[in-house]
């Protein structure tokens, strides 16, 4: 009489485990779920032989203006939540090869983030021969320089807590213009 009960028992929580399972992998919201968990990490190969739909997320990267025109821009180093931290090569050693986007000389280049929050500090720096020169930013804009020539840019944002003491995150990204 044990015996059956302990059967039926270890039926019911393979079936239930099975069920489980199931809805966990088939459900839209399940496979969301496995996605997530298994995304950078050594699995992630075998859920994407399997069909589960791996979403990479990303740090968010800022967007970067000239008038109308979008200029590309690269993700960098970053340590943004789940994702960790990433380092890559800095300054324009990551746009070299890249091709630059023409602007006039004397234009205006915003910076912006459609991420929200803002970051509660952002820096552009431009690469100029071995030197790093802070470039001052205005409401979110700065002047190109007048003198024709590709100029390199890198951008840092940092995200923290209200009272300043700790890191919610950080991006550089850079981008390549060509002043002609």
């Amino acid at each position: 009489m044990l015996g059956q009960r302990v059967f039926k028992w270890a039926t019911f929580m393979i079936i239930g485990l099975l069920v489980v399972g199931a809805f966990i992998f088939l459900t839209p919201l399940g496979n969301n779920a496995i996605a997530d968990l298994v995304s950078n990490t050594r699995y992630e190969g075998y859920a994407k032989s399997v069909g589960i739909k791996i979403h990479k997320k990303s740090p968010p990267i800022p967007k970067v203006t000239s008038g109308t025109t979008e200029i590309p821009v690269v993700q960098s180093s970053y340590c943004w939540g789940k994702l960790g931290c990433a380092d890559y090569a800095g300054g324009k050693a990551m746009v070299e090869a890249k091709s630059t986007t023409v602007v006039s000389p004397g234009s205006s280049i915003r910076v912006s983030f459609d991420y929200k929050p803002l970051p509660t500090q952002l820096i552009v720096q431009q690469y100029q021969n071995d030197e790093i020169i802070e470039i001052p930013l205005s409401d979110g804009y700065y002047v190109v320089p007048k003198e024709r020539g590709v100029y390199y840019y890198g951008i840092s944002a940092f995200w923290q807590s209200e009272d300043g003491k700790y890191s919610k995150g950080d991006i550089s990204s850079v981008f390549v213009i060509e002043v002609i």
